[in-house]
Protein backbone atom coordinates (compact mmCIF):
# COMPACT_ATOMS: atom_id res chain seq x y z
CA UNK A 1 0.00 0.00 0.00
CA UNK A 2 0.98 3.29 -1.28
CA UNK A 3 1.47 6.39 1.33
CA UNK A 4 -0.94 9.21 0.34
CA UNK A 5 2.50 11.56 -0.44
CA UNK A 6 3.33 8.95 -3.29
CA UNK A 7 -0.06 8.55 -4.37
CA UNK A 8 -0.15 12.40 -4.80
CA UNK A 9 3.16 12.62 -6.40
CA UNK A 10 2.65 9.86 -9.41
CA UNK A 11 -1.57 11.61 -10.14
CA UNK A 12 0.26 15.16 -10.37
CA UNK A 13 3.07 13.58 -12.40
CA UNK A 14 0.44 12.11 -14.51
CA UNK A 15 -1.63 14.70 -15.20
CA UNK A 16 0.80 17.24 -16.14
CA UNK A 17 2.82 15.23 -18.61
CA UNK A 18 -0.38 13.87 -20.07
CA UNK A 19 -1.52 17.81 -20.46
CA UNK A 20 1.91 19.06 -21.03
CA UNK A 21 2.49 17.06 -23.93
CA UNK A 22 -0.68 18.76 -25.62
CA UNK A 23 0.79 22.38 -24.65
CA UNK A 24 4.36 21.42 -26.26
CA UNK A 25 2.57 19.97 -29.32
CA UNK A 26 0.74 22.62 -30.51
CA UNK A 27 3.29 25.27 -29.73
CA UNK A 28 6.26 23.02 -32.05
CA UNK A 29 4.05 22.87 -35.12
CA UNK A 30 2.25 26.59 -34.88
CA UNK A 31 4.52 28.19 -32.31
CA UNK A 32 1.27 29.51 -30.17
CA UNK A 33 1.42 29.37 -26.64
CA UNK A 34 -2.22 27.99 -25.85
CA UNK A 35 -3.62 29.38 -22.77
CA UNK A 36 -6.70 27.43 -23.29
CA UNK A 37 -5.03 23.86 -22.29
CA UNK A 38 -6.52 24.50 -18.96
CA UNK A 39 -10.49 24.26 -20.51
CA UNK A 40 -9.21 20.95 -22.03
CA UNK A 41 -8.24 19.52 -18.52
CA UNK A 42 -11.72 20.67 -17.13
CA UNK A 43 -13.97 19.69 -19.72
CA UNK A 44 -12.26 16.37 -20.18
CA UNK A 45 -12.94 16.21 -16.10
CA UNK A 46 -16.42 17.08 -16.34
CA UNK A 47 -17.61 14.59 -19.08
CA UNK A 48 -15.86 11.94 -16.57
CA UNK A 49 -17.88 13.25 -13.84
CA UNK A 50 -21.10 13.52 -16.03
CA UNK A 51 -20.12 9.23 -17.11
CA UNK A 52 -20.16 8.62 -12.91
CA UNK A 53 -23.10 11.77 -11.94
CA UNK A 54 -25.93 10.80 -14.81
CA UNK A 55 -24.89 7.91 -16.72
CA UNK A 56 -24.25 6.03 -13.29
CA UNK A 57 -21.09 3.97 -14.82
CA UNK A 58 -17.31 4.37 -14.10
CA UNK A 59 -15.56 7.37 -15.74
CA UNK A 60 -12.81 4.96 -16.98
CA UNK A 61 -15.06 3.93 -19.71
CA UNK A 62 -15.50 7.67 -20.76
CA UNK A 63 -11.55 7.73 -21.47
CA UNK A 64 -11.73 7.11 -25.18
CA UNK A 65 -15.15 9.49 -25.02
CA UNK A 66 -13.16 12.13 -23.22
CA UNK A 67 -9.57 11.55 -25.40
CA UNK A 68 -12.00 11.86 -28.58
CA UNK A 69 -14.27 14.95 -27.84
CA UNK A 70 -11.71 17.27 -26.38
CA UNK A 71 -9.53 15.90 -29.31
CA UNK A 72 -11.95 17.86 -31.78
CA UNK A 73 -12.67 20.79 -29.87
CA UNK A 74 -9.35 21.40 -29.81
CA UNK A 75 -9.25 20.82 -33.52
CA UNK A 76 -12.96 22.85 -34.07
CA UNK A 77 -10.96 25.82 -31.96
CA UNK A 78 -8.11 25.34 -34.47
CA UNK A 79 -9.84 25.24 -38.01
CA UNK A 80 -12.31 28.17 -37.02
CA UNK A 81 -10.17 30.54 -35.42
CA UNK A 82 -6.33 29.73 -35.17
CA UNK A 83 -5.92 29.13 -38.89
CA UNK A 84 -7.98 31.64 -40.15
CA UNK A 85 -5.89 33.95 -38.45
CA UNK A 86 -2.27 32.39 -39.10
CA UNK A 87 -3.86 32.54 -42.72
CA UNK A 88 -4.12 36.12 -42.51
CA UNK A 89 -0.24 36.99 -41.16
CA UNK A 90 -1.18 37.27 -37.48
CA UNK A 91 1.13 37.71 -34.85
CA UNK A 92 2.06 35.51 -31.92
CA UNK A 93 0.56 38.21 -29.50
CA UNK A 94 -2.91 37.82 -31.73
CA UNK A 95 -2.52 34.46 -31.39
CA UNK A 96 -1.84 34.11 -28.05
CA UNK A 97 -4.69 36.54 -27.30
CA UNK A 98 -7.44 34.33 -29.42
CA UNK A 99 -6.19 31.32 -27.20
CA UNK A 100 -7.19 33.31 -23.87
CA UNK A 101 -10.55 34.35 -25.62
CA UNK A 102 -11.06 30.96 -25.99
CA UNK A 103 -10.51 30.20 -22.70
CA UNK A 104 -13.56 32.64 -21.49
CA UNK A 105 -15.94 30.96 -23.67
CA UNK A 106 -14.83 27.57 -22.76
CA UNK A 107 -15.23 28.61 -19.08
CA UNK A 108 -18.22 29.60 -19.71
CA UNK A 109 -19.44 26.32 -22.12
CA UNK A 110 -17.74 24.26 -18.98
CA UNK A 111 -20.34 26.37 -16.73
CA UNK A 112 -23.40 25.88 -18.64
CA UNK A 113 -22.42 21.97 -18.94
CA UNK A 114 -22.13 21.84 -14.79
CA UNK A 115 -24.93 23.74 -14.52
CA UNK A 116 -27.31 21.72 -17.01
CA UNK A 117 -26.35 18.57 -14.40
CA UNK A 118 -26.64 20.09 -11.39
CA UNK A 119 -30.19 21.24 -11.95
CA UNK A 120 -31.37 18.39 -13.76
CA UNK A 121 -29.16 15.12 -12.26
CA UNK A 122 -28.45 17.04 -9.00
CA UNK A 123 -24.63 16.12 -9.35
CA UNK A 124 -22.97 18.54 -8.22
CA UNK A 125 -20.70 21.51 -9.89
CA UNK A 126 -18.00 21.44 -7.83
CA UNK A 127 -17.37 17.75 -7.56
CA UNK A 128 -15.91 15.39 -5.18
CA UNK A 129 -13.34 13.24 -6.06
CA UNK A 130 -14.85 10.15 -8.54
CA UNK A 131 -15.15 6.68 -6.24
CA UNK A 132 -12.74 4.28 -7.13
CA UNK A 133 -12.59 2.32 -4.06
CA UNK A 134 -14.00 -0.58 -5.60
CA UNK A 135 -10.93 -0.94 -8.86
CA UNK A 136 -8.56 -1.75 -5.86
CA UNK A 137 -5.10 -3.95 -7.08
CA UNK A 138 -3.47 -5.72 -4.70
CA UNK A 139 -4.22 -2.44 -2.41
CA UNK A 140 -3.45 0.19 -4.77
CA UNK A 141 -6.33 1.77 -7.12
CA UNK A 142 -6.64 1.00 -10.03
CA UNK A 143 -6.93 4.47 -11.41
CA UNK A 144 -3.52 5.13 -10.33
CA UNK A 145 -2.59 1.70 -11.94
CA UNK A 146 -4.20 3.29 -14.91
CA UNK A 147 -2.59 6.49 -14.99
CA UNK A 148 0.65 4.91 -15.16
CA UNK A 149 -0.11 2.71 -18.11
CA UNK A 150 -1.52 5.54 -19.61
CA UNK A 151 1.47 7.72 -19.76
CA UNK A 152 3.53 4.73 -20.79
CA UNK A 153 1.19 3.74 -23.65
CA UNK A 154 0.76 7.33 -24.93
CA UNK A 155 5.09 7.44 -24.62
CA UNK A 156 5.49 4.17 -26.86
CA UNK A 157 2.89 5.42 -29.19
CA UNK A 158 4.89 8.59 -29.67
CA UNK A 159 7.86 7.25 -29.98
CA UNK A 160 6.82 4.75 -33.11
CA UNK A 161 4.33 7.83 -34.39
CA UNK A 162 7.65 10.13 -34.83
CA UNK A 163 10.29 7.65 -35.35
CA UNK A 164 9.27 4.52 -37.50
CA UNK A 165 6.26 6.27 -39.05
CA UNK A 166 6.19 8.32 -42.79
CA UNK A 167 3.73 11.15 -40.70
CA UNK A 168 5.93 10.71 -38.07
CA UNK A 169 9.43 12.06 -40.29
CA UNK A 170 6.92 14.42 -41.82
CA UNK A 171 5.91 15.75 -38.47
CA UNK A 172 9.12 16.61 -37.34
CA UNK A 173 10.19 17.76 -40.38
CA UNK A 174 7.60 20.21 -40.47
CA UNK A 175 8.29 21.03 -36.70
CA UNK A 176 11.67 21.81 -37.70
CA UNK A 177 11.51 23.99 -40.61
CA UNK A 178 7.82 23.67 -42.14
CA UNK A 179 8.51 26.10 -45.02
CA UNK A 180 11.33 23.86 -46.27
CA UNK A 181 9.03 20.81 -45.65
CA UNK A 182 6.05 22.79 -47.99
CA UNK A 183 8.91 22.67 -50.36
CA UNK A 184 9.49 19.24 -50.73
CA UNK A 185 5.93 18.21 -50.71
CA UNK A 186 4.84 17.65 -46.94
CA UNK A 187 1.16 18.42 -45.86
CA UNK A 188 1.84 21.13 -43.23
CA UNK A 189 -2.13 21.04 -42.67
CA UNK A 190 -2.41 17.70 -42.29
CA UNK A 191 0.16 17.84 -39.43
CA UNK A 192 -1.03 20.86 -37.58
CA UNK A 193 -4.66 19.24 -37.61
CA UNK A 194 -3.45 16.33 -35.83
CA UNK A 195 -1.39 18.04 -33.65
CA UNK A 196 -4.13 20.35 -32.44
CA UNK A 197 -6.81 17.30 -32.43
CA UNK A 198 -3.40 15.40 -30.29
CA UNK A 199 -3.23 18.75 -28.18
CA UNK A 200 -6.91 18.27 -26.82
CA UNK A 201 -7.04 14.63 -27.09
CA UNK A 202 -4.23 13.77 -24.47
CA UNK A 203 -5.56 16.45 -21.94
CA UNK A 204 -9.04 15.72 -22.19
CA UNK A 205 -7.19 12.32 -21.05
CA UNK A 206 -5.82 13.67 -18.21
CA UNK A 207 -9.04 15.49 -17.26
CA UNK A 208 -10.41 12.08 -16.69
CA UNK A 209 -7.89 11.06 -14.04
CA UNK A 210 -7.68 14.60 -12.50
CA UNK A 211 -10.65 13.80 -10.38
CA UNK A 212 -9.90 10.49 -9.04
CA UNK A 213 -7.37 12.59 -6.83
CA UNK A 214 -8.57 15.79 -6.34
CA UNK A 215 -12.02 17.75 -6.25
CA UNK A 216 -12.87 19.87 -8.59
CA UNK A 217 -14.67 22.70 -9.95
CA UNK A 218 -15.35 24.48 -13.33
CA UNK A 219 -12.00 26.30 -13.19
CA UNK A 220 -9.87 23.62 -11.82
CA UNK A 221 -8.34 23.66 -15.32
CA UNK A 222 -6.80 26.86 -15.20
CA UNK A 223 -5.40 26.00 -11.70
CA UNK A 224 -3.47 23.54 -13.58
CA UNK A 225 -2.27 25.76 -15.90
CA UNK A 226 1.34 26.40 -14.25
CA UNK A 227 2.47 22.93 -13.99
CA UNK A 228 1.44 22.40 -17.58
CA UNK A 229 3.81 25.10 -18.80
CA UNK A 230 6.27 24.70 -15.93
CA UNK A 231 7.39 21.12 -17.45
CA UNK A 232 6.89 22.20 -20.94
CA UNK A 233 9.54 24.93 -20.14
CA UNK A 234 11.65 22.39 -18.15
CA UNK A 235 11.32 19.65 -20.22
CA UNK A 236 12.27 22.32 -23.43
CA UNK A 237 9.61 23.25 -25.79
CA UNK A 238 11.52 21.64 -28.46
CA UNK A 239 11.42 18.31 -27.29
CA UNK A 240 8.45 16.18 -26.91
CA UNK A 241 10.34 13.34 -24.95
CA UNK A 242 12.02 15.97 -22.40
CA UNK A 243 8.33 17.21 -21.62
CA UNK A 244 7.97 14.17 -20.48
CA UNK A 245 11.02 14.16 -17.90
CA UNK A 246 9.78 17.99 -17.18
CA UNK A 247 6.40 16.25 -16.20
CA UNK A 248 7.71 14.12 -13.46
CA UNK A 249 9.95 16.52 -11.79
CA UNK A 250 7.01 19.28 -11.80
CA UNK A 251 4.60 17.24 -10.68
CA UNK A 252 6.71 15.52 -8.07
CA UNK A 253 8.43 18.64 -7.03
CA UNK A 254 5.27 20.41 -6.57
CA UNK A 255 3.81 18.31 -3.93
CA UNK A 256 7.06 16.86 -2.03
CA UNK A 257 7.60 20.97 -1.97
CA UNK A 258 4.14 21.79 -0.22
CA UNK A 259 4.67 18.32 1.77
CA UNK A 260 8.03 19.40 3.10
CA UNK A 261 6.92 23.19 4.09
CA UNK A 262 3.27 21.78 5.40
CA UNK A 263 5.65 19.11 7.78
CA UNK A 264 7.21 22.43 8.77
CA UNK A 265 4.14 23.51 10.59
CA UNK A 266 3.70 25.74 7.77
CA UNK A 267 0.01 24.32 6.98
CA UNK A 268 -0.87 28.03 5.26
CA UNK A 269 0.85 27.31 2.16
CA UNK A 270 -1.17 24.63 0.92
CA UNK A 271 -3.15 26.79 -1.33
CA UNK A 272 -0.25 28.91 -2.59
CA UNK A 273 1.26 25.54 -4.12
CA UNK A 274 0.76 26.53 -7.75
CA UNK A 275 3.60 28.77 -6.77
CA UNK A 276 6.25 25.67 -6.48
CA UNK A 277 5.81 25.20 -10.57
CA UNK A 278 6.12 28.80 -11.01
CA UNK A 279 9.29 28.92 -9.18
CA UNK A 280 10.31 25.74 -11.47
CA UNK A 281 9.80 28.35 -14.81
CA UNK A 282 11.50 31.28 -13.33
CA UNK A 283 14.67 29.25 -12.44
CA UNK A 284 14.71 27.25 -15.81
CA UNK A 285 14.10 30.95 -17.91
CA UNK A 286 16.71 32.80 -16.16
CA UNK A 287 19.72 29.78 -15.74
CA UNK A 288 18.60 27.52 -18.79
CA UNK A 289 15.72 28.89 -21.12
CA UNK A 290 16.19 25.90 -23.55
CA UNK A 291 15.18 23.27 -21.00
CA UNK A 292 16.31 19.21 -20.70
CA UNK A 293 15.69 19.11 -24.10
CA UNK A 294 18.29 21.44 -25.40
CA UNK A 295 20.88 20.41 -22.75
CA UNK A 296 20.43 16.74 -23.79
CA UNK A 297 20.56 17.88 -27.95
CA UNK A 298 23.78 20.02 -26.96
CA UNK A 299 25.27 16.76 -24.91
CA UNK A 300 24.60 14.38 -27.90
CA UNK A 301 26.41 16.53 -30.57
CA UNK A 302 29.28 16.99 -28.30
Amino acid sequence: MLDPITYAAVYYSIITILSALGLTLTYQTTKVPNFAQGPYLTLGTYLGIFAQGVLRISPFYFIPVSFLLVGLFSLLFYLLVIRPLMNRGASIVILMIATLNLDIISYSIINIFASWMNYTYFVSISYVNFINSDFDVFGINFSFILGIIAVIVVFISLYLLLFKTKFGIAMRASIENPSLASVVGINTNAVYLFSWFLSGALTGMAGIFFAFFQSVNTYSGDEFLPYMFAATILGGISSLFGTILGGIIVGATSVLVTYGIVSLGFTFFIPFQPIVPLVIMSIVLLIFPQGIGGLLSKFLKH
